[in-house]
């Protein structure tokens, strides 16, 4: 087998949800660190909105991807995945279509609000569409659908395993969509905590069962974390990184406890990855052929339990806010009403192992994909997150201010 990195100069990709966490940090890796042969980036609205996006995430590295852009390496494609031929003129659709061989779909709504409706069409119809369209392309040889790890949170806890679940015998995929497009509900949604992760479950299944023939590598990230080195330390859009959201939330100045209910009071692991590398677990399995469903989770990294993360914002915060930030306490009384951020991060309090068998096989990796991962420090890293979400949330000054100086800004609450 080729190196890894001859493979990828040799390739033409077609990456879509670029703009986003994982889409940016993708692209970065693809066009910078793999220099792949030509890349197509969909991109929602105009060039200068992606690019200003690009600027903004990535203050340092966005002039080497304009750079790429400027050579032809990186093509920008406006579109919208929403649209029939997904809103992209005919000439170019016709250029990927004859040249692309890896398709990376990265794009997701990934809010957990919005209505059922809504994250089944952006999640499933897309996805579909998507994966209609690549059927045509004569050079494909992968195509990877981002899923997420959540797609069964309807399952006990316990171990999941890298496969497909089915919620009824016979499945019925293609009437549960029908019927959503139709009336804006399911019975089904009752066993998930967001539609979000529902409209993944369902596309999975919609997908792999339209598509029989499609080379098709399902990767399921657990919750997506700050990266560790790639593109930079600390990367993450805001709004990415769920964990680093309740971080903000739980550090507001609201006394008393917050309530979490927990049978293993806290033992569980609350499973999170780094962003980069979700993007190497992704890379290395196009790399090597995969196909089916392969799971991104703590295993690759480092598992942290519920009250382990907890903690940490008391340890690295000053003592004088610390001691106004609500107590963790944990309850296995099911009847006691938890604090508003375990109701709203209902998978903290679960206790599933992601099985992740297919990447025993992967070995060892070395070269640009790693560079800044060998030395990592979880100590330090997780001091400098915590600092550094407290520093976006309530100001810099704040990490230097005395004991009485709360201001009104940070005693309001967070909404949920």
């Amino acid at each position: 087998m080729t190196s890894i990195y001859d493979f990828y100069r040799e390739q033409v990709v077609f990456l879509t949800g670029a703009t986003g966490g994982l889409g940016a940090c993708l692209l970065y890796k693809l066009c910078i660190v793999l220099d792949v042969q030509r890349l197509y980036v969909l991109i929602r609205g105009s060039e200068s909105t992606a690019l200003e996006r690009w600027k903004c995430t990535m203050p340092q590295q966005h002039r080497n991807i304009e750079d790429r852009i400027r050579a032809g390496k990186v093509i920008l494609v406006p579109g919208d995945m929403t649209e029939e031929r997904f809103g992209i003129i005919t000439e170019t659709l016709c250029r990927i279509e004859e040249e692309v061989a890896i398709i990376i779909h990265a794009a997701a709504n990934i809010s957990f609000r919005d209505p059922l409706e809504k994250v089944v069409f952006d999640n499933c119809v897309s996805a579909l569409r998507l994966a209609a369209w690549a059927m045509k392309m004569t050079r494909l040889q992968h195509f990877v659908q981002v899923s997420s790890a959540y797609t069964n949170s309807f399952l006990p806890d316990g171990p999941v395993e890298e496969k497909i679940y089915y919620l009824s015998e016979p499945d019925d995929a293609e009437g549960e969509l029908e019927g959503i497009l139709q009336t804006g509900t399911t019975r089904h949604l009752q066993r998930f905590p967001w539609a979000y992760a529902y409209s993944k479950q369902l596309m999975e299944r919609l997908i792999v069962s339209q598509f029989p023939s499609l080379p098709i590598l399902l990767l399921r990230p657990t919750s997506i974390g700050p990266a560790i080195a790639q593109p930079y330390e600390m990367y993450g859009p805001q709004g990415s990184c769920p964990i680093s959201t309740l971080y903000s939330r739980l550090m507001q100045p609201t006394g008393e406890k917050s309530i979490w209910y927990a049978p293993t009071h806290g033992g569980n692991i609350l499973d999170e990855i780094p962003v980069d590398l979700v993007a190497n677990v992704l890379l290395r399995h196009v790399h090597s052929g995969t196909r089916g469903v392969v799971h991104a989770s703590s295993s690759y990294y480092i598992p942290k339990t519920l009250e382990w993360i907890l903690e940490q914002p008391f340890k690295y915060l000053p003592a004088h806010w610390a001691a106004r930030m609500a107590t963790p306490a944990f309850t296995q009384n099911q009847r006691v009403e938890q604090c508003k951020e375990a109701e709203f991060y209902q998978i903290g309090s679960r206790a599933w192992e992601f099985c992740a068998p297919s990447s025993r096989r992967l070995g060892s990796l070395n070269g640009p994909l790693v560079f800044g991962l060998n030395d990592h420090d979880i100590d330090r890293f997780v001091e400098l997150r915590v600092r550094s979400i407290f520093k976006e949330t309530f100001g810099e000054g704040r990490l230097m201010q005395k004991a009485g100086g709360i201001g009104q800004l940070a005693l309001a609450p967070a909404r949920l």
